[in-house]
């Protein structure tokens, strides 16, 4: 009985080290023709989340004043495994968007804040939204469903030089 044991065990030690090799590590760092999986996103600011998207749902808006500029909206997308993650940009990753009403809101990114950041501009007093897009080599690996932009007379947000907010 003890033979058995220990051949099944030989064979079952053998079986998992021989599948272990370096090419099949599934912890291995190699992204080599993958894509991002992203399934969400979160949307903080100074470190305060104000927009979750997940399982098809969208938490929370954006609020600005009009002549006003968001401060930097930071970008974390989220995985399968609920982790969250900002892909490499140096892999063909890039961040994209849309904004139904451009009259209302425009997004500003600017390339010192990285690629996953921007600030939002209130233009007008009103409502629009804002879709978020993860781009790669040309396509979108990931599009958010609408996000609602509020923009207000005396919103939050940095005045814009130049402008009466």
């Amino acid at each position: 009985m003890l033979r058995k044991i220990m051949a099944f065990s030989f064979v079952v030690c053998a079986l998992l080290s021989s599948g272990c090799g370096d090419d099949d590590n599934p912890v291995k760092d190699d992204h080599e023709g993958e894509h991002a999986e992203a399934v969400g996103f979160v949307l903080r600011t100074s470190g305060v989340e104000l927009v979750r998207y997940e399982n098809g749902e969208v938490g929370g808006n954006i609020e600005v004043g009009v002549g006003r500029e968001t401060a930097l909206l930071s970008l974390r997308f989220i995985d399968e495994e609920g982790d969250l993650f900002a892909p490499e940009s140096d892999d063909g990753f890039s961040l994209d968007w849309e904004i139904a009403d451009e009259t209302i809101a425009e997004v500003e990114q600017h390339q010192e804040d990285g690629a996953w950041a921007f600030h939002l501009i209130g233009l007008v007093t009103g409502r629009a939204s804002l879709i978020i897009k993860l781009n790669h080599e040309g396509h979108a690996d990931f599009v958010s469903k609408a996000i609602e932009i509020v923009v207000e007379e005396g919103g939050p947000g940095e005045a814009r030089e130049g402008t009466g907010g």
